[in-house]
């Protein structure tokens, strides 16, 4: 068993919420022990669930494969794989009446520019189970999708967000959709926004380590936790009601870090066992930290360095025409679609 007691520290004494970043079940259930009140899948961590414990679902994938093919096949992966998650975390949901305990499924990647056709996927995957939000690009095309389902009573969470532009998007679409839910009689769902800091960083390294600006790890980690904590202060003082997910950790100071804030994190595994090796060097503090500052100076030498960083860092960086463009949304995709390659061949 993954013992981390930072994790279990954090979920009882903060308005932090944790959720697991693998489909694999020996380790949402550990997780679940340490506090964790939901839990994430993406195509690659589907494949990684379906092959890793392929002997469990042998039965149900032969079945599948015999009578589907293409997207219909993956779709029927996932409602198994999905289905099974969101009843080992039903009792959470029923628990806290529907603030927490989902399990997240993503629509095809490549869709990312296809708002009919993400949105009749996005139906299908509310099938799912009650406790099951659908994964929604933060593309221009996502966005509008996003308010649809809201709208419908469907629990969603924007994903692929490597910039606050498009967090902000989501949030304001949410309340679109949640004001015509509540006028059409629908109960309003829950939403989340996942930021995925670690690929916003993947993407500046890789554009650091191409132009030689030798900026360093350390602060690139600094200014992607910088992107975190202001994106939260700007949601408090306007007052969204989307619940921030910050997620694609890469060291465990971007965890502790922000711990204190209203967030619903999805934490990797690999992650969790950094987490807890700090804290038994005691190089983590049992503290909320969310108001505490980063190092403007490390922010200010990543964005001199790097100009796209700005773009991510400014609330008003990217318009929602141009999110579809941005390096660090198309580099995110590309990854997730390669999950999705594995399933349709699996």
């Amino acid at each position: 068993m993954r013992e981390n007691q930072y994790l279990k520290w954090m979920a009882e004494n903060t308005e932090s919420r944790w959720c697991n970043d693998s489909a694999l079940r020996d380790d949402y259930l550990d997780a679940m022990q340490y506090g964790a009140v939901g839990c994430t899948t993406n195509p690659p961590l589907s494949f990684e669930a379906l092959t890793v414990n392929g002997g469990r679902f042998q039965e149900k994938i032969e079945a599948v494969r015999a009578k589907y093919s293409g997207r219909e096949k993956v779709l029927e992966y996932f409602r198994f794989l999905v289905s099974e998650i969101a009843g080992e975390f039903l009792p959470v949901y029923e628990k806290t009446k529907g603030k927490t305990g989902y399990v997240r499924s993503q629509v095809e990647p490549r869709l990312g520019g296809d708002a009919e056709a993400m949105l009749n996927m996005g139906k299908t995957i509310s099938g799912f189970g009650k406790n099951v939000m659908v994964k929604i690009p933060g593309t221009k095309a996502g966005i509008f999708v996003l308010e649809e389902l809201a709208a419908l009573g469907i629990p969603t969470t924007a994903t692929v967000c490597v910039s606050a532009a498009q967090l902000v998007a989501a949030a304001e679409a949410y309340e679109r959709g949640c004001a015509r839910a509540k006028k059409a009689g629908l109960p309003v769902p829950a939403s989340t926004g996942a930021l995925v800091q670690g690929r916003l960083q993947d993407y500046l390294a890789g554009l650091n380590a191409e132009r030689g600006r030798a900026v360093s790890t350390e602060d690139l980690e600094t200014a992607v936790l910088g992107v975190i904590k202001r994106t939260y202060q700007l949601f408090k003082a306007r007052g969204y009601a989307l619940t921030i997910m910050p997620a694609a950790f890469r060291c465990a100071r971007q965890v502790s870090e922000i711990s204190g804030g209203v967030f619903e994190m999805t934490i990797h595994p690999k992650i969790q066992d950094l987490l807890i090796q700090a804290d038994k060097k005691g190089e983590i503090k049992r503290e909320k930290r969310i108001d505490a500052p980063v190092d403007d100076a490390a922010v200010e030498r990543v964005a001199r360095a790097l100009p796209e960083f700005r773009q991510a860092y400014e609330p008003d960086g990217l318009s929602v025409d141009e999110f579809d463009a941005y390096g660090g949304l198309t580099m995110t995709l590309n990854g997730f679609d390669k999950g999705w390659q594995q399933l349709l061949s699996f």
